[in-house]
C-alpha cells in the first residue's frame, strides 16, 4: 500500500458529503477519517473525538495563534472548523490514508499544501431546493439546524459552486446508489493507480 495519501470530499451542506465518506470508509479498510474541529454545538447523534473535536471559540483561537491547524476557516460568523496537524500525521503513521469530510476552502487549503498526494472531490446537487429539502430533513434531527442556520447554508451554495472547477472532480449526487459507484472507482484508481 501507497502511504501518506489524502481524499478530500468537499461541497455545499446537505450535498451527501457524510453519507459518501461514511460509505468509502466501509469499503476501504486503508482509509482512516481526518477527526476536525468545530465550535458548533455538539448534535444529539455525534460523540465529541469521534464526529469531531468540539472546542470552545476560545481555545479554536488559542490553537490558531500556536500554529496547530493544517487548515481552518470561519465557515459561518462565528462557527470555525479546522483540521489539526497532528490529526493527518497520527492517521498516517499509522499507514492509513487520511479521509475528510470538509467544507470547500479548507478543502482546497488542503489541496494547496499537499499538492502531490491528495485528491480532492467536489460533490454537489443540481438544484437548490434538494438541498433545501435535505437541509430541512436534517433540522428535525438536530436542534442546531434551525431555519436561520438553513439559510446560512443555502445562502452560500452559490459561492461554494464557484469553487467546483478547482476541485479534481466533480460529481452531482442525484442518485446515491450512482454516486457511490463513481467515487468508489476515482478512490480506488487513486490509492491504487498513482504514484
Amino acid at each position: 500500500m501507497k502511504k501518506g495519501k489524502m481524499i478530500i470530499l468537499s461541497g455545499p451542506s446537505g450535498a451527501g458529503k457524510t453519507t459518501i465518506s461514511h460509505y468509502l470508509l466501509s469499503k476501504f479498510p486503508e482509509l482512516k477519517f481526518s477527526v476536525s474541529c468545530t465550535t458548533r454545538p455538539i448534535r444529539n447523534n455525534e460523540i465529541h473525538g469521534k464526529d469531531y473535536y468540539f472546542l470552545p471559540v476560545d481555545s479554536f483561537l488559542s490553537k490558531i495563534k500556536k500554529y496547530q491547524f493544517a487548515e481552518w476557516e470561519e465557515v459561518y460568523p462565528k462557527l470555525f472548523y479546522g483540521t489539526l496537524k497532528k490529526e493527518i500525521f497520527k492517521i498516517w503513521k499509522l499507514k492509513k490514508h487520511v479521509l475528510f469530510d470538509i467544507d470547500v476552502k479548507g478543502g482546497l487549503n488542503l489541496k494547496k499544501q499537499y499538492p502531490n498526494n491528495s485528491l480532492s472531490i467536489f460533490i454537489t446537487v443540481n438544484s437548490i431546493n434538494i438541498l433545501k429539502k435535505r437541509l430541512i430533513t436534517r433540522c428535525y434531527k438536530n436542534l442546531d439546524n434551525n431555519k436561520t442556520n438553513i439559510n446560512i447554508r443555502l445562502n452560500k451554495v452559490k459561492e461554494e459552486n464557484n469553487y467546483a472547477k478547482l476541485f479534481d472532480f466533480v460529481l452531482l449526487n442525484i442518485n446515491l446508489s450512482k454516486t457511490k459507484k463513481k467515487v468508489i472507482q476515482i478512490v480506488y484508481d487513486f490509492i491504487y493507480g498513482r504514484k
